[in-house]
């Protein structure tokens, strides 16, 4: 929701503006990665000298395009543009606060682990690179998210935000866009590869232009793409009467925030 439909497109556009930069990380740490079988260690400590500055960078590059998100937000919502104060950088930081290459540890031992569990070769480096890739992922996003939740608590004009969906939405991010305000403090939840962001909603300005509903969206897409989105089997079920909202679920982790995530039906 928001006072001018501009406000919407500026929101519309810094989704888009994020999405290449992960999206051109993510082609830079793929065409990079090499596990080799002799050496798990040193071969992701080569991967790690070439994809950790990447991200550093592209961090900043959305440090700085998040601030000037909300100050061009502001500004169109109520006319008047805001001075945001400077707030600490994360580039080079993980979600848990962590230097990069400290919290980025886990894929070799994941795939000594799957090597121990009896998997082949190829399958111990195929579940390291998809850890990996999450990893650059995540915290590409991060110089965004982490950004905006801090600017958000610090900016007065700020009272709330909701969640927008990207062009990747699952079924539990289009179940919690559904136009529900969340509190500055509430961290933004989300999980490896979502692209949805949060548009802050701003006081003592009326609110005259929504967004569709996760619902609404899902229902004008293609039985294709349905499909494609949330998979065969919950696409199914909410064309046949289930509320898309219903697929919201909460994935416990154990060294940061929980994460976002869409129920199996199963557990419904």
């Amino acid at each position: 929701m928001a006072h001018r439909q501009q406000s919407l497109q500026l929101t519309d556009r810094f989704s888009r503006q994020l999405a290449t930069t992960a999206a051109r990380v993510a082609r830079i740490a793929s065409s990079r990665w090499n596990l080799a079988p002799s050496d798990f260690d040193g071969s992701y400590a080569t991967w790690l000298d070439l994809v950790v500055p990447v991200v550093t960078s592209a961090q900043r590059s959305n440090e700085r395009l998040t601030a000037a998100y909300l100050t061009a937000f502001i500004t169109s919502e109520t006319g008047r543009r805001p001075r945001l104060r400077s707030v600490e950088s994360l580039a080079g930081s993980s979600r848990d606060g962590r230097p990069l290459r400290d919290a980025w540890g886990s894929p070799p031992i994941k795939a000594k682990v799957a090597i121990g569990d009896g998997k082949t070769i190829a399958q111990a480096q195929a579940e390291a690179r998809t850890a990996a890739l999450a990893h650059a992922d995540l915290d590409t996003y991060y110089g965004a998210r982490g950004t905006m939740n801090t600017l958000m608590v610090a900016v007065a004009a700020v009272t709330g935000y909701s969640r927008v969906t990207g062009g990747n939405a699952c079924g539990a991010c289009l179940g919690a866009a559904d136009g529900t305000v969340f509190s500055t403090d509430e961290i933004f939840q989300f999980h490896t590869n979502c692209d949805c962001v949060a548009e802050p909603v701003i006081a003592d300005v009326p609110n005259l232009v929504s967004r569709p509903t996760g619902q609404e969206i899902f229902n004008n897409l293609s039985e294709a793409e349905q499909n494609s989105r949330l998979g065969e089997k919950a696409a199914e079920a909410v064309r046949g009467g289930l509320p898309i909202s219903s697929l919201v679920g909460v994935a416990h982790m154990d060294n940061e925030r929980d994460w976002i995530t869409q129920k199996p039906l199963a557990a419904l």
